[in-house]
């Protein structure tokens, strides 16, 4: 498995559109949901002083496929648990390497030293592994569009199902008069 799936890597298809209000992002919705069959979860609208609206823009759990929201689950643990397998294995390895060598603290108790190491290593990397989910890329981008809110402008949020219907959606809002901001 390649290091960028192990970690969450993907490639994402939100699009985020910001309009100067919300009856034009509104109409922009309801065009593009009739245009691209796209249904209520996939298109949103968040309008400006909505409570929480960070969640609705990052989350990726607007998805409407059956099983959409374990599969969102499974790929925030992946990187912790991959993390977490490389971190136990990295524990036994240096346990191997202090045996190896002739640690007395090692030698006279090999059990407790081995389930400490491999122990230690696998809670360090589930640190990483959470760390490296947490995309701070995608902070950034979430960030701008939460200042548009703050100043009074809608966005819209698609959550499309591939690339071909993240380009059409893209090209619509663009035609409507949103202004596209860039999402990883």
């Amino acid at each position: 498995m390649p290091l960028s799936h192990a970690i969450g890597g993907k490639v994402c298809n939100k699009v985020v559109a910001v309009f100067a209000d919300t009856a034009t992002a509104s109409a922009a919705a309801t065009s593009l949901r009739t245009a691209l069959h796209l249904g209520h979860g996939q298109v949103r609208v968040i309008r400006p002083r909505f409570p929480l609206p960070g969640r609705r823009l990052d989350s990726g759990m607007a998805d409407v496929r059956p099983g959409a929201r374990s599969r969102v689950k499974r790929a925030a643990l992946r990187p912790q648990f991959a993390m977490a397998l490389a971190g136990a294995l990295a524990g036994a390895a240096v346990f191997m390497l202090l045996r190896a060598t002739g640690v007395t603290l090692i030698v006279t108790s090999v059990l407790v030293a081995l389930v400490a190491l491999v122990l230690y290593g696998a809670l360090s990397g589930l640190l990483i592994g959470r760390l490296l989910g947490l995309r701070a890329d995608r902070g950034s981008h979430a960030s701008a569009v939460l200042d548009e809110l703050r100043k009074g402008h809608a966005a819209v949020v698609v959550h499309a199902h591939g690339s071909n219907e993240r380009d059409r959606a893209d090209a619509m809002l663009a035609s409507r008069g949103g202004r596209m901001m860039a999402m990883p």
